[in-house]
């Protein structure tokens, strides 16, 4: 019986990490890339809010979102390979806590990484706009933050 304790708590230990993983890169997904949030989930700045700009704000902010795009490819793509290096260590016949550990401090680093470059980003998209555009957002901001659960 004590032979397959062990294999239980190693299996439930790996359903939880994974699926922690698995939430973190959603809220930081979430959280950090405002305006990209599907319709009805809250964002920093919704997509409606990008919508309603006047036109020349709006191109220009879409093209500092659209000028990052390569660089959040691949820096979401270096998340996901941190992740996969992380199951396999968790997957691994022998337990190797060191590894382990190492791995989840590189996913811990690629998320930051990611979440950097994301803010970096809107700010700079922020940068494009007018101070009404921007005072207009910020409230819409602020209703979110005000009606969040």
């Amino acid at each position: 019986m004590s032979g397959e304790r062990p294999s239980f708590l190693a299996v439930t230990l790996s359903v939880s990490v994974l699926l922690n993983l698995f939430l973190a890169g959603v809220i930081v997904g979430r959280i950090t890339l405002p305006g990209f949030a599907p319709p009805g989930q809250a964002a920093l700045i919704p997509r409606e809010e990008i919508r309603a700009l006047p036109e020349a704000e709006r191109r220009a902010f879409i093209r500092i979102v659209r000028s990052r795009g390569p660089q959040m490819r691949a820096l979401r793509e270096r998340v996901r390979e941190a992740r996969r290096a992380a199951e396999e260590a968790i997957g691994a016949p022998q337990y190797d806590r060191k590894l382990l550990e190492a791995r989840l401090a590189t996913v811990r680093q690629t998320q930051e990484a990611l979440g950097a470059a994301q803010h970096e980003t809107v700010i700079e998209a922020l940068g494009t706009l007018s101070p009404g555009s921007r005072a207009a957002i910020a409230r819409r901001a602020e209703e979110n933050i005000g009606n969040a659960p």
